[in-house]
């Protein structure tokens, strides 16, 4: 079955937080995680299968900020197209590894560590980051994901909409290039109760600014927790002619750390699920395996919202 089939029969569940469960294991590295399927291509396929027995039919590859933009300051902008393929070699994997029921594989691709919009409000004449080199940058990505074999792409935590629709489009070209059509999900995160992003654009404009890419799905990550995103969800379901995908934080973090307890975002996310708004559901910095399992748990059953 298609990923868009199975979106009309069910509220698929996307995987929970990546980096912050890489911290939790306790590896020894520099803290760039997108190199981590080069250098520890066993942790990261554990990582997928943890959150694969825990329910996600979709897991997200770890390559969040795996663009030369991104990678510059690591030295590895060279290594960009091998870092993607190697991360969507080892979702796929992982993802082929499950015996009950399809698990799709969706090449994570962050909004890299400059934003367009404030560096053109800023006219740094030192900053040489453009919106031609980010579209550059996303295009190697987007190749090393196919190459790799995911399923899909996955814009997420976008904060700028000019860089989003840098990686749409570099999407596209090198789509158009290598004669696929693979399903493009996009999900912003919200800076606080104003519902806008980082730049100070509204979710509805972020979407009419996007929504002629085709996008398979939009919604929220990151941001804070699920219970605080209800009436930005509830604004982008009455809005968006595609589906919609909700994954929050586990809470907003503390000094101990992100505090949310399975249970508590499993019920947030519920009620939105039981008012029809969402189409996908998971979890973002601070959830784990037993917060997906609860999430998985607490759906299953619920009809996904009719678009």
């Amino acid at each position: 079955m298609e990923i868009k089939e199975a979106l009309k029969e069910k509220i698929l569940i996307l995987d929970g937080g990546m980096g912050t469960y890489i911290q939790q294991l306790g590896i020894s590295y520099d803290g760039n995680n997108d190199a981590l399927p080069l250098t520890h291509p066993e942790v990261m396929e554990k990582i997928h299968k943890d959150y694969i027995n825990a329910g996600s039919d979709i897991v997200c590859t770890c390559t969040f900020g795996a663009n030369a933009v991104s990678q510059h300051g690591y030295g590895l902008s060279d290594k960009c197209y091998d870092m993607n393929v190697a991360g969507a070699k080892i979702a796929r994997k992982a993802a082929d590894s499950c015996t009950d029921r399809k698990v799709w594989v969706m090449g994570s691709m962050g909004p890299s560590d400059k934003s367009l919009t404030i560096i053109e409000m800023m006219m740094d004449p030192e900053e040489t980051v453009t919106y031609d080199v980010l579209e550059a940058a996303y295009q190697t990505q987007a190749e090393g994901l196919i190459d790799g074999g995911v399923d899909g792409f996955i814009v997420e935590t976008v904060t700028d909409g000019r860089n989003a629709i840098a990686a749409l489009s570099a999407i596209k070209k090198i789509q158009e290039k290598k004669g696929t059509n693979l399903p493009v999900m996009m999900s912003a995160s919200i800076m606080n109760a104003s519902g806008c992003i980082m730049t100070g654009m509204p979710l509805t404009e972020l979407y009419d600014s996007v929504k002629d890419f085709n996008l398979m799905s939009f919604g929220l990550n990151c941001s804070f927790g699920a219970n605080e995103l209800y009436p930005f969800i509830k604004e982008i379901s009455d809005k968006v002619d595609c589906a919609v995908s909700i994954y929050p934080n586990a809470g907003l973090p503390t000094a101990n750390g992100y505090e949310e307890k399975p249970c508590d975002t499993a019920n947030a996310v519920t009620a939105m699920a039981k008012d029809g708004l969402i189409n996908i559901a998971g979890g973002c910095c601070g959830t784990t395996p037993d917060h997906i399992r609860e999430i998985r748990h607490h759906l299953e059953g619920i009809t996904p919202r009719k678009y």
